[in-house]
């Protein structure tokens, strides 16, 4: 009986002194101390790969690709150049006026806009059809709109993204699951910066269920002053940037 209770003893010991498991990270705190480094930077860019199947936008049967700069002065300033193999478009807000260029064609639009980067998304959503791009990744609480999409969130584990010779330049990187009622997502928030680093959208109830894929590079929460003022190349035509409404009555 004492030899019983000796080992006993021991495996109770030797327990105590493993190392205790590491607790799951909270993917919901995860998610707002993503957003609170972003709400808390006053100036920010980035840029980004922006991947969209076929059958995820109107009237576009090939994948389209294209590269995405994008640069903010909180509160009301932005600019943001996607380049693809259909030509460059710019985005430009000074706080006040909202400009657009179309490169290959070298049209460009202006329209008067004064408010802040939130309501910009906004009113051009509701009066457009259409926001900047990565749009909600410059809004002042991107936490609370990622939980207005999302119903379900979860923690699925941590992953390394690919970079670098042999994938040798990857980084550590928690996996958060974004469950809606039209899309699921995963979003991949670096370990060490905690900014996001890549972003998988599913959009379940389409046809073929097409995704858009976005990888960020190049974070810098203090960059250099830039210029948000918006010159119309030579030559080029100014145009009425249309309303949903206007291309509603035009069909």
């Amino acid at each position: 009986m004492k030899t019983k209770c000796h080992h006993l003893f021991l495996a109770l010991l030797a327990a105590s002194l493993l190392p205790a498991a590491a607790a799951e990270p909270s993917a919901d705190q995860l998610l707002r101390r993503m957003s609170e480094k972003l709400a808390a930077a006053q100036r920010f860019s980035f840029d980004a790969t922006r991947e969209i199947d076929p059958g995820l936008m109107e009237g576009i049967d090939l994948l389209q690709k294209a590269r995405v700069a994008v640069t903010v002065q909180r509160p009301n300033k932005i600019t943001a150049r996607a380049t693809s193999k259909r030509g460059t478009r710019l985005i430009v807000f000074d706080g006040r006026t909202f400009s657009l260029l179309d490169a290959k064609p070298n049209y460009y639009t202006s329209v008067p806009m004064a408010t802040d980067i939130d309501g910009l998304v906004a009113r051009l959503d509701e009066k457009f059809g259409f926001v900047p791009p990565l749009a909600e990744f410059v809004l002042s609480d991107l936490y609370a709109d990622l939980r207005r999409q999302a119903h379900t969130i979860t923690y699925l584990g941590r992953g390394k993204t690919s970079g670098g010779f042999l994938g040798l330049g990857g980084v550590e990187c928690h996996r958060i699951g974004l469950i809606g009622d039209t899309a699921d997502a995963e979003l991949w928030i670096a370990v060490n910066d905690e900014l996001p680093k890549k972003l998988v959208a599913t959009f379940k109830n389409l046809p073929n269920q097409p995704q858009m894929r976005i990888s960020f590079t190049d974070w810098d929460l203090n960059p250099p002053a830039a210029n948000f003022t918006f010159t119309s190349p030579q030559g080029a035509q100014k145009i009425e940037m249309w309303t949903t409404e206007n291309m509603e009555s035009a069909r």
